[in-house]
């Protein structure tokens, strides 16, 4: 660590020596091999320029990516593992094999139930109106929505409009349109 502090500012022994204190204090997870690559891709230039100024608390923060980064690859690695084990082994670990054998033999090979296109009964005009207005209000969300317990809301001024009343907003305009349109 010495050798890599030996730019411009260099920190004196009671600084580099309280900056491991913290490390181990803080980072107490990573090993040997964990902070030589902190330090490889620091030194790299992974986290940023620094110029000619490393100190603890630079180093702490930098240290602090470090581990988030390694967490969350270590997170997907074990995702990545979680969905190789259900798929090689969909009924799920601790069963013995002639257990899995025997539950498959007596159930079948079953394919999972979907429904088919062109078995589905096309939506009327009042359902497919139904679902516009819902994804209407899910992408008005995005902007203007805002959460008050379990319910939704969007907000436009002082006026707040829940799904329902989005709807029934919704249902009268456009009733409105149709009126105005056969007059």
């Amino acid at each position: 660590m010495v050798e890599f502090l030996n730019v411009g500012k260099i920190m004196n022994p009671p600084q580099i020596e309280q900056t491991a204190v913290y490390v181990l204090q803080y980072f107490p997870h990573l090993n040997l091999a964990d902070l030589k690559l902190f330090f490889d891709k620091m030194k790299l230039g992974h986290y940023g320029k620094f110029y000619d100024s490393v100190d603890g608390q630079l180093i702490l923060s930098k240290m602090e990516e470090y581990s988030q980064d390694r967490m969350n690859e270590f997170e997907q690695i074990r995702m990545r593992q979680h969905k190789d084990d259900l798929k090689n082994n969909p009924i799920g670990s601790g069963y013995h094999p002639n257990v899995v054998e025997a539950m498959r033999k007596a159930v079948g090979q079953k394919k999972p139930f979907q429904i088919d296109e062109k078995e589905k009964p096309p939506l009327s005009e009042a359902q497919m109106f139904h679902q516009r207005c819902l994804r209407q209000f899910d992408n008005l969300y995005i902007k203007y929505g805002a959460q008050l317990s379990s319910i939704r809301f969007l907000v436009f001024g002082k006026k707040r409009y829940s799904i329902e009343t989005f709807l029934e907003r919704k249902i009268i305009n456009r009733e409105n349109f149709y009126n105005q349109e056969y007059e």
